[in-house]
């Protein structure tokens, strides 16, 4: 089995209480309080950029939204000085996220140990066996949440998505980033631009 396989199957937290068993899903919750989809957001000032050289991320911008059977839609605006890339892919929630089929880390940073496992998709219709790269996120409280990436991920250069994902390489400053809760109107050009499936 591939560490993508893996990453698909959907596990949950069994919290037992005093009345009996229940399942959590922080996922399901937030994508229902934002009546099916949530945006989150940053922005990065010239003071932040000056304090931190080696970062290249000006913007990011990151969409999850149900539009499927199971877990969540993802979407990733990442904006530089020179270019904009973008991510689509999907998301579960899982009790221990970041782990591949051995029970490894997939990434350092992360600490975990709930979260969302998350994959980038390398074709538009999900057709390609090509794996474009697996990445937790920390959804906290949901009202800010810490965004995990490799140091290489598949995503397109624009909107259009007519050909396969390149991999972009990402520096040691931009794999994480904490993003804050916002209103869906920053994500929704990205939203109707980005469709799950061609």
């Amino acid at each position: 089995m591939t560490a993508r396989a893996g990453m698909l199957v959907t596990l949950t937290i069994v919290a037992t209480g005093a009345a009996g068993t229940s399942l959590a899903d922080p996922l399901g919750d937030l994508l229902l309080e934002g009546t099916g989809g949530v945006c989150y957001t940053r922005t990065y000032d010239q003071a932040h950029l000056d304090k931190h050289p080696g970062q290249r991320t000006t913007e990011i911008r990151l969409s999850l939204r149900k539009e499927t059977d199971q877990g969540a839609v993802i979407r990733v605006m990442l904006k530089e000085k020179a270019k904009t890339s973008y991510i689509v892919g999907g998301c579960n929630w899982t009790a221990k996220a970041n782990l591949d089929i051995n029970d490894n880390p997939i990434i350092a940073a992360f600490k975990g140990p709930s979260g969302l496992n998350c994959w980038s998709l390398t074709s538009a219709d999900g057709s390609s066996a090509e794996e474009g790269g697996d990445f937790p996120i920390d959804l906290k409280d949901g009202k800010s949440i810490y965004l995990y990436l490799p140091d290489s991920i598949a995503a397109w250069p624009s909107y259009d998505r007519s050909q396969f994902a390149p991999f972009v390489e990402l520096g040691s400053e931009d794999q994480v980033f904490k993003l804050d809760k916002s209103e869906a109107a920053p994500c929704d050009e990205m939203v109707e631009k980005l469709p799950w499936l061609l």
